[in-house]
């Protein structure tokens, strides 16, 4: 009964199918606020690079009068190569699409954000086919031991 639990090993590649479906949302929202959103200039209101050790990310802040006239603020992370191409930038070309998936798109950073996304489905989507591999073995394993089929070793202790 105790090798029942690790079928749960199928949540973590279906965990990686969602990762790859979201990215695929980001890629086309991109893609379609890009396209068909409003052209806008955003003030920057902050901006931070945090660079820890081999990892180095940061976000911005914008703040944009929508096309129905509403104030947005918004904080957007930024990875450390998008940042670099706004650093001195005080307003910041974008594209705004209200209730996109990705509503907004920085004119500088979006085929960066396009690759990125991309870049993510395909690095999700192989570790997605390992993890298939890998459940299998471990639903078979599962699934053997589940049955009680296994040899029973028995040690006698004989006395001289």
């Amino acid at each position: 009964m105790k090798y029942r639990f690790l079928y749960l090993v199928w949540l973590l590649p279906a965990y990686l199918l969602f990762i790859i479906i979201q990215q695929g949302l980001v890629y086309q929202g991109t893609i379609d606020t890009y396209e068909n959103g409003e052209s806008i200039a955003a003030n920057v209101l902050d901006f931070d690079i945090k660079q820890i050790a081999a990892q180095s990310n940061g976000y911005v802040i914008l703040s944009f009068t929508a096309p129905d006239g509403e104030q947005i603020e918004r904080k957007l992370s930024l990875s450390i190569q998008m940042a670099q191409r706004i650093i001195d930038t005080s307003v910041i070309p974008i594209r705004y699409v209200k209730g996109n998936f990705q509503d907004i798109v920085m004119i500088p950073t979006y085929d960066l954000q396009k690759t990125t996304s991309l870049s993510n489905m395909g690095v999700s989507f192989m570790g997605f086919l390992a993890l298939i591999f890998v459940s299998v073995l471990v639903s078979r394993f599962a699934k053997k031991k589940a049955s009680g089929n296994d040899e029973q070793f028995v040690v006698e202790r004989v006395d001289v």
